[in-house]
């Protein structure tokens, strides 16, 4: 008496049409629909197990709850974010005049005045050098690293403004960089640091920056502040 009943359900359930969604993912409504569409189709006489039907109820709703949980995990994350940067964007305007270093290869020298420069080694060095350039570029002097300057760790050397010819040179920007040489040969550039005073604190689309001696740098590479040079 079975013949000519055939089951109507299929793999892809010939009929329905899934609602239209981003990416590979299905909202609770479309689960929904599916399943009973499914129901439908199922053949009378060979339905469908009720537990497996309640095992996917099951399981889908336990990934929605933690589609639930890590979206409120998520939104309270952007909170704490949000309150730490106000939090630290309030209190960065009480670091004006304080002393600070960077990592920087930039320095101002403002015509007068000595300026700091700082690098660090990893290793000691078995030779090494400073030099420094101008706006444009062009090396206006180069310091000999001896003793003790190369040595691991960080050091600190103060340039008089002047090239090597001893000339005093404009206040304006320039760069500078350690080349140094470990015992083997082989060269490799060390990190630099600047030193100054903290003039400004400025709040741009690209991050905050502190400024030091005119120059603009992100505060991630402000390594020290303290009320003493």
């Amino acid at each position: 008496m079975t013949e000519g009943i055939t089951n109507t359900a299929s793999n892809s359930y010939e009929g329905y049409t899934q609602p239209a969604k981003s990416g590979n993912d299905i909202g609770k409504d479309q689960f929904l629909k599916l399943l009973t569409f499914q129901l439908k189709s199922q053949n009378p006489l060979k339905p469908y197990d009720n537990q497996e039907f309640a095992s996917q109820l099951a399981q889908f709703s336990q990934l929605e709850t933690l589609t639930d949980i890590r979206s409120l995990l998520e939104g309270q994350v952007n909170s704490n974010l949000l309150l730490t940067q106000t939090i630290s964007n309030s209190a960065l305007p009480g670091l004006l005049g304080k002393h600070a270093k960077a990592i920087s290869n930039s320095t101002h020298y403002d015509g007068n005045n000595a300026v700091q420069l700082g690098y660090k080694l990893d290793i000691s060095a078995a030779s090494g050098e400073l030099t420094i350039k101008d706006s444009g570029g062009k090396v206006v002097r180069t310091i000999q690293l001896t003793g003790t300057d190369l040595e691991s760790g960080d050091h600190k050397l103060s340039w008089d403004g002047k090239d090597d010819n001893g000339n005093t040179l404009p206040a304006g920007e320039y760069s500078f960089q350690v080349t140094a040489k470990d015992k083997a040969g082989t060269s490799y550039t060390p990190d630099c640091y600047t030193y100054g005073i903290i003039e400004a604190v400025r709040f741009k689309a690209e991050g905050t920056m502190i400024v030091i001696n005119g120059l603009e740098i992100p505060l991630g590479n402000i390594t020290d502040i303290s009320t003493e040079s």
